[in-house]
């Protein structure tokens, strides 16, 4: 079978290391500049959810307002419709992404602005990509994919359950584990039954994805059809359906999982071993505090 959402996952969230043509390995720290809320200030957006976990919200990029934005962690960088791109005259540059087991060609561009509701962030580079076919899949337009080099400028919250993007200080829950900094994503340690692993928190793929590369031990398989997934330059990879009986994230106990392992080739610019979905999760309400270096959620 064909897993239409976990396709453009994979693409986003593989394309971590992105070089231009003739250039060094960039630095994947955020560079561009924004606006941080006060102290104690909170604001909350409203949002609607697809699918039962994928969020979008509205923006806008420079002139153009009221456009449709996912809320995208495993995204970098963000990504722009090509009919935006071609609205705001925008200059794209040619670029190289790096995928699962090959690099593809892509444009990039730079942004001057992009506003979440308070967030205001300048000079954004992003890749532009047509993204007609997930408006499609949505049966509504979609203008950009946004990532932490956007939203990492305030700590947030996603209530799922109210539908509500808060901007602001993260209210604190029974649950919470710390996360590393100086990358473009946020990045956990976990404990799949015997394997220890690094996972990406990622608000956009449906499911918990694991790097067959990565996997120290063993992991328990589902017998049944294999699914199939297609990067953004079309090659195919299988996805494998597996079952965690055992996972904790820090000191809590998250219970059985399933989810998908990934045939990919070692790469080592990839420095986290899996894609830790927060659907999979089946949370209320998830807090990324970009203040205190922790995410924390609510069942």
């Amino acid at each position: 079978m064909k897993t239409s959402f976990l396709v453009f996952v994979l693409f986003a969230t593989c394309a971590a290391q992105t070089q231009l043509l003739g250039s060094q390995t960039p630095d994947c720290r955020r560079d561009a500049s924004g606006t941080k809320l006060g102290h104690g200030d909170a604001i909350e957006l409203p949002i609607q959810l697809y699918r039962g976990y994928l969020v979008t919200v509205e923006g806008s990029i420079g002139n153009l307002e009221k456009l449709t934005f996912i809320v995208d962690t495993g995204a970098y960088p963000s990504v722009i419709d090509q009919k935006v791109a071609i609205a705001l005259g925008l200059k794209e540059r040619d670029g190289e992404v790096a995928m699962a087991n090959r690099s593809v060609r892509t444009k990039l561009a730079t942004l001057p602005l992009v506003a979440v509701g308070p967030v205001r962030v300048e000079d954004v580079r992003v890749r532009v990509q047509d993204l007609s076919s997930i408006g499609k899949t949505l049966a509504r337009r979609i203008d950009a994919v946004v990532g932490l080099d956007v939203l990492s400028t305030s700590s947030f919250s996603i209530d799922y359950r109210t539908k509500r993007l808060r901007f602001g200080p993260v209210r604190r829950t029974r649950s919470s584990v710390s996360f590393e900094t100086g990358t473009p994503f946020v990045i956990v340690e976990a404990q799949l039954g015997d394997n220890p692993v690094r996972l990406m928190v990622d608000t956009g793929t449906p499911a918990l994805v694991l790097f067959q590369s990565h996997l120290k031990r063993p992991i328990p398989r589902l017998a049944g059809t294999t699914a199939t997934a297609t990067d953004g330059g079309g090659e195919d990879y299988r996805l494998q359906p597996m079952l965690i009986p055992d996972t904790r994230l820090g000191r809590h106990a998250l219970g059985p999982l399933t989810g998908f392992v990934v045939a990919d080739q070692r790469n080592d610019a990839r420095d986290f071993d899996g894609l830790l979905s927060v659907r999979s999760l089946h949370l209320e309400e998830i807090g990324f505090d970009f203040e205190n270096h922790e995410i924390s959620w609510r069942k």
